[in-house]
């Protein structure tokens, strides 16, 4: 007995759910298909925080999703970006724009589980939980499946979501670049005397850049930090014992008196970006599709802009009677995205070489380089727009 569901979505992380509500706002039935079972959805305990941009902001508000995190999230009204401890900082201020806040930041498991509940209470989304895709046949894109540890699933469309070693990506055979950055990214929260006022601050050091984030917080004055390091140095037992230690020198009380650190927990970062967004009739977005490094912390928004864009471009060309696995719809998509991605995948890659590196030229480039940012009204917003994802790059 097969089943039959024209989109079906591979992953049930952030991005996955939220291309099912963008098209279930549209009302357009979609299926997905999550490996781990709904209690443990609900159940993870993920420490991270992720940075929303006013872009998205304004994508979650237009589905209205945003009432439902709103209360949970910490606007972002500045951001403070330092060669080490110098104090000539590079300040950005949501004033300039008025545009609203420049970001917000969110508690990973507040957002994955509101979002979860959103897609569950939904009449156009099919949540299959426990359902691994072992095969995925599509020789003939009309008549193609995928065989699941359940069961057989037929599809038109297959749109992957499952993340920087997407599964869905391997069975497709779809190229991508690849880079080793040799860092790991420590992520950990920490209690301060002080309030932090919604400023974010970006520290870069030769090691590696540190960026401290304002969280959302009640009783207790409460950022997120995450700190980047070469894994050279990390993986030195001299390095873990002393972590806390090295981190109050380099935090240098800018929130007055560090209350508390909690555990902390490592990433190993790299790169993953594909040469092509789809294959046949398999689509990819977000991380699948573009894992970049988390310097800027637009990994997600990037993800989310492909959801937007994919599920627009699907609701066209369904109004015009084409099915979503329309050859010139996968090419529509392609064109609008690839340059949002590209710009940000060399940034990211870029900016991570030249901010960890102990070079001495290197090193002056970057002082000048934050000196002439800091000057220039015309460069600061320009690159605040970007940032906040109100730039349209859509070809």
């Amino acid at each position: 007995m097969k089943k039959y569901f024209e989109i079906l979505i591979c992953g049930a992380g952030m991005i996955g759910l939220t291309f099912a509500l963008l098209m279930a706002k549209r009302k357009i039935h979609v299926c997905i298909l999550e490996k781990n079972q709904k209690k443990t959805l609900f159940d993870q305990l993920d420490s991270r925080t992720t940075a929303i941009s006013q872009g998205s902001h304004r994508i979650y508000k237009e589905i209205g999703f945003w009432s439902k995190i709103q209360k949970e999230t910490q606007a972002i009204n500045k951001i403070y970006v330092s060669e080490g401890l110098n104090s000539g900082n590079l300040r950005f201020n949501h004033n300039a724009l008025n545009e609203g806040p420049l970001g917000y930041i969110i508690e990973n498991r507040i957002i994955k589980s509101l979002l979860l509940k959103e897609v569950l209470d939904s009449k156009y989304i099919t949540f299959l939980d426990n359902s691994e895709i072992l095969e995925i046949q599509n020789l003939d894109i009309d008549n193609s499946y995928v065989e699941t540890n359940n069961e057989i699933i037929e599809f038109k469309l297959l749109v992957a979501a499952d993340g920087r070693f997407s599964k869905t990506r391997y069975h497709a055979n779809i190229k991508y670049f690849f880079h080793d950055y040799k860092q790991e990214a420590f992520v950990f929260n920490i209690s301060h005397k002080q309030k932090h006022n919604g400023i974010a601050l970006e520290r870069f050091f030769p090691e590696g850049p540190m960026a401290i984030l304002p969280v959302k917080s009640n009783k207790i004055n409460r950022s997120s930090v995450v700190w980047t390091v070469d894994s050279e140095i990390s993986k030195k037992k001299q390095f873990k014992e002393n972590l806390k230690k090295e981190f109050c020198k380099k935090y240098n009380e800018f929130f007055g008196e560090l209350k508390s650190i909690s555990e902390t927990k490592a990433y190993p970062l790299n790169v993953f970006s594909c040469y092509d967004y789809s294959k046949k009739n398999i689509v990819l977005i977000g991380d699948a599709c573009q894992a970049i490094h988390p310097i800027a912390g637009q990994g997600f928004n990037l993800g989310l802009r492909d959801a937007k864009c994919l599920s627009d471009i699907i609701n066209e060309f369904k109004k015009l009677g084409l099915e979503p696995h329309n050859a010139n719809l996968l090419r529509t998509y392609q064109s609008k995205r690839s340059l949002d991605k590209n710009l940000l995948v060399g940034a990211t890659h870029n900016l991570n070489k030249l901010f960890s590196s102990s070079n001495k030229f290197k090193s002056l480039f970057r002082q000048v380089g934050l000196k002439i940012f800091s000057r220039s009204k015309l460069l600061k917003n320009q690159s605040m727009l970007f940032a906040m994802g109100l730039r349209n790059l859509e070809i």
